[in-house]
């Protein structure tokens, strides 16, 4: 395998953070899932290998090095989160300006006006969300969010948030909010509250988008 090649399959590795195999082949469209499993083992010196329901892969020291990536993932609890993100991300064919945990704030404007500044990192604040992911598309801003784990009142409460934020985000650009969630009553239930909102915002539940 040339190095260029090389570089593309890692740098998709780190762009999520870990992904299955499966989710590899789906969004390197490398030929068949017999010829990604085979680039995977390839890559063996530059990936940690998780072999548990599914394999999952992300960068070891040698890979980060190799594309110059200071992104270095621990095998954690939050490993089914961040699959379940890369399904999303693969559902919306694979956004180029794709961004996890992303922090969207309104802030008071040094001139007192009040108005929302989106970006990752703002010095003080009024109201503050982070997106699970977001990414842009034909003018509009697509927040993401994964509900895998979250309690129905915490999901609740943040899309209390997204409709308090939602004229100040809309300042800026159109936004379209796509919850994801495990089963049809949770899908029910944030629809209800969705409707009690004046916010674009589709529900879907994981086996929908496989």
């Amino acid at each position: 395998m040339n190095q260029e090649r090389i570089e593309k399959v890692l740098q998709a590795i780190d762009k999520l953070g870990i992904v299955t195999v499966k989710q590899l082949h789906e969004i390197m469209q490398l030929g068949t899932y017999r010829n990604t499993c085979r680039i995977v083992n390839q890559l063996s010196d530059f990936l940690h290998v998780d072999r548990g329901q599914q394999k999952i892969i992300y960068l070891n020291k040698v890979g980060r090095e190799f594309i110059g990536s200071d992104k270095e993932i621990k095998k954690s609890i939050l490993f089914d989160h961040l699959l379940l993100t890369n399904q999303a991300y693969i559902y919306f064919n694979c956004p180029f300006d794709w961004k996890r945990e992303y922090v969207i704030e309104s802030r008071i404007e040094p001139d007192y006006q009040f108005g929302i500044q989106i970006k990752g990192i703002t010095v003080s604040s009024k109201t503050k969300i982070i997106s699970d992911a977001v990414f842009t598309r034909n003018g509009y801003l697509y927040l993401v969010e994964i509900d895998n784990t979250r309690s129905m009142r915490d999901n609740k409460m943040k899309l209390e948030k997204y409709a308090n934020m939602w004229n100040d985000i809309k300042k800026h650009s159109q936004p379209i909010l796509y919850f994801f969630t495990t089963t049809k009553l949770r899908k029910q239930k944030l629809e209800t509250w969705v409707q009690s909102h004046k916010i674009r915002c589709e529900v879907h539940t994981f086996d929908e988008i496989k």
